[in-house]
């Protein structure tokens, strides 16, 4: 049976593409994304009419007054007037207040309903595969459920409840002056019909622009971004130029994204001008003279004089939600492309493992076994932040001087070039598990397998003797945790980043209790005592406060307080000075009892400690067993500690007096430097 998750198989970069969709399947997308706006439609509609009626009776009005006192003046003239001007007046009054009420009944349920769908797509954004999640710019997820769904809510404020009322005007006033005059009414809906069709002929080429135009100012925002979270790394290495070259390209494809929908709208507004033109011209001459006077081709409108004011009234409210609709397509374009940008995050399929086949893995350490596994990252260019893909990229195969021959066959059978191939080994509950190799081996990627964060092509994963794909979700997350090399920390105090993975609530005294036996346990006292503010010490955006190694103590704590059955840890390989790697080491030491750990090993001290290694090459196990029986024995296991202990016992020189009197002033000041800044944070 194949590990492999078909919820999590590898996809395109894209997420669902829905720009093509429309019709049946927007109201569809509408309906099952959306609902919150589809509910109550039919009040909605109702609305909405009432208000389109109320404007619509004022030609009548005027029809009534002229025909029955104005043109032909009696005793009861005034009455009439009255009657008129009281009866438009409380139409106006009925369509303000129906309007009114539409203008807050649809912002409120489309701010609710966006709303909802940024709470949903945070939801699903969570449930995507880390493989599918690794394809996908963090910035244009975020540019969906943000500046994308903004466009929504300006096009909502700025004209969408008038562009509905408008439609349901436009509906009224056809109706009402084909039955005025059938004759005028059929080149005056042929005339909008045509123009309908041609705007619906443009609007599919617009939308497409517009969706171009907002994939752009994703990609605008997220080099935008880098630029000013990596500025430290920019101003030191002088490269500010490249990088607003970078970002001035971008606005540059922005704003040629932008000038590439003016050429369709100006065209739909040129042909809804010259289509709007005709209709009033048409109307105002044509019922003129053939109320008047006409020539025995022309149709003679038995027509009274308020009648064919009306009915030139009734044009100009026909005419002008024409226009309106003509004039508003940019913004109708560019909110469609911005929601579908927003819901095709809902579209993309989710990972969780729940339900009725979900397993509960068993209790205790936990049991790992890969039978004939094969691994791959498909396209590794898109695993940009992923730490051996650039070493599987440029060494596996001919470029590392690995098995070609079997690199080949892989392509041929169009697997390309696999990162694990036949990987077949067991871990017994317990068991300390060290995994080193060169770069680009296959051991970070042993451990992604391991965490779900990549499928494998072939073979079997068993956790606990259950399939990989096969344990639920729930069960996955409370009892398998990894410690990756630069770990993620919020923008918060120490104590919300150990606390982050309790379910619960943080502040509760047993969740309070728990951080300090956690942080007694792992040796980390001392360490916290020295800070300003202990465990409310903030750390900064993604602990930049800390360094290296004091951010893994926290992370190792973190992951203490979850008490897994089974650490994977890939130690940081640079960063930690050695107080703090004693600290470490004294963490891990305390933290891999008791469960089953796998280490994946930057230095080879780490590979000492371990009961067993297993060293990777090329995308295989090639050897298996004690420190103390591969280090005597010829093979990768000897000459990597070799290299090791070489490299070691160079940079363990012993320096001259002046340089090492040099070297511990540097170190007196940079740590005084770092407790001044804490304590300046504290203060501020």
């Amino acid at each position: 049976m194949s590990s492999t998750n078909p919820a999590s198989a590898p996809a395109p970069a894209r997420l669902a593409d829905l720009a093509g969709a429309r019709g049946r399947t927007l109201v569809h997308l509408l309906r099952t994304t959306t609902p919150m706006l589809t509910s109550g439609l039919a009040l909605t509609l109702l609305l909405a009419f009432v208000a389109g009626a109320g404007r619509i009776v004022t030609p009548l009005t005027v029809q009534y007054a002229l025909d029955h006192g104005l043109l032909h003046p009696h005793t009861g003239t005034a009455d009439v007037v009255l009657r008129a001007v009281g009866v438009g007046a409380g139409a106006t009054v009925l369509a303000a207040a129906a309007s009114g009420w539409l203008n807050r009944r649809v912002f409120r349920r489309t701010e609710a309903a966006l709303a909802q769908l940024r709470a949903d797509g945070v939801a699903r954004i969570h449930e995507i595969s880390y493989e599918r999640f690794a394809r996908i710019p963090s910035a244009d997820l975020v540019s969906r459920l943000t500046s994308d769904l903004d466009t929504v809510t300006t096009f909502v404020q700025n004209g969408g409840v008038l562009l509905l009322v408008n439609a349901a005007q436009m509906v009224i006033a056809a109706v009402l002056i084909s039955i005025y005059s059938w004759q005028l009414a059929l080149p005056v809906l042929a005339a909008a019909a045509l123009l309908l069709i041609v705007m619906r002929r443009i609007q599919a080429v617009v939308g497409r622009r517009f969706s171009v135009v907002r994939e752009r100012v994703s990609a605008m925002q997220s080099v935008i971004g880098e630029a000013i979270t990596g500025i430290a790394v920019i101003r030191s290495t002088g490269t500010e130029r490249r990088s607003r070259a970078a970002a001035d390209e971008s606005i540059e494809q922005v704003a040629a994204a932008q000038r590439h929908t003016l050429v369709p709208l100006h065209t739909n507004t040129a042909l809804g001008e010259v289509a709007i033109s005709f209709i009033t011209t048409f109307i105002v001459i044509a019922g003129v003279r053939w109320s008047v006077d006409n020539t025995w081709w022309e149709p003679g409108l038995d027509l009274s004089a308020g009648e064919l004011v009306a009915l030139l009234l009734l044009v100009t409210f026909f005419v002008r939600p024409l226009q309106l609709l003509v004039t508003m397509l940019g913004e109708v374009q560019s909110a469609v492309a911005g929601w579908r940008r927003a819901i095709e995050v809902l579209a993309t399929p989710s990972a969780v493992v729940a339900g009725p086949g979900a397993r509960e893995l068993p209790p205790g350490p936990i049991a790992v076994d890969l039978h004939g596994v094969a691994a791959s990252y498909g396209d590794a260019a898109s695993y940009g932040d992923a730490a051996d893909t650039v070493g599987v990229a440029a060494n596996v195969g001919v470029a590392a001087g690995g098995d070609s021959a079997a690199n080949a066959r892989d392509i041929a059978a169009g697997d390309g070039s696999l990162a694990l191939r036949d990987v077949t080994i067991g871990i017994d509950p317990g068991e300390h598990v060290a995994v080193v190799g060169e770069t680009g081996s296959g051991k970070s990627t042993f451990a992604r397998l391991l965490t779900r964060q990549l499928s494998a092509r072939r073979g079997r994963v068993l956790l606990g003797g259950i399939p990989i794909a096969q344990v639920c979700d729930r069960s996955f997350q409370r009892r398998i945790a990894i410690v990756p090399q630069d770990p993620f920390l919020f923008d918060a105090t120490i104590a919300d980043n150990i606390l982050a993975g309790v379910h619960g609530d943080i502040r509760a005294p047993e969740a309070l209790e728990a951080l300090d036996e956690i942080v007694d346990s792992l040796g980390l006292r001392p360490w916290i005592d020295t800070l300003p503010d202990g465990v409310d010490t903030r750390v900064g955006v993604r602990g930049g406060r800390l360094s290296a190694g004091e951010r893994q103590l926290v992370a190792l704590a973190r992951t203490a307080l979850v008490d897994p059955d089974l650490l994977v840890l890939d130690e940081a390989t640079s960063g930690v000075d050695p107080a703090t790697d004693v600290r470490v080491q004294h963490a891990l030491d305390a933290l891999t009892v008791g469960r089953t750990t796998i280490s994946i090993a930057h230095r080879m001290v780490t590979a000492e400690r371990a009961d067993r290694i297993l060293v990777f090459d090329d995308g295989r196990i090639v050897q298996n067993g004690r420190h103390a029986d591969l280090v005597t024995r010829p093979g990768r296991y000897a000459d990597l500690h070799a290299v090791w202990v070489d490299h070691t016992l160079a940079a363990d020189h012993v320096p001259h007096p002046r340089e090492e009197q040099a070297e511990g002033a540097g170190d007196e000041h940079r740590e005084s430097a770092t407790r001044h800044t804490l304590r300046n944070d504290r203060s501020t």
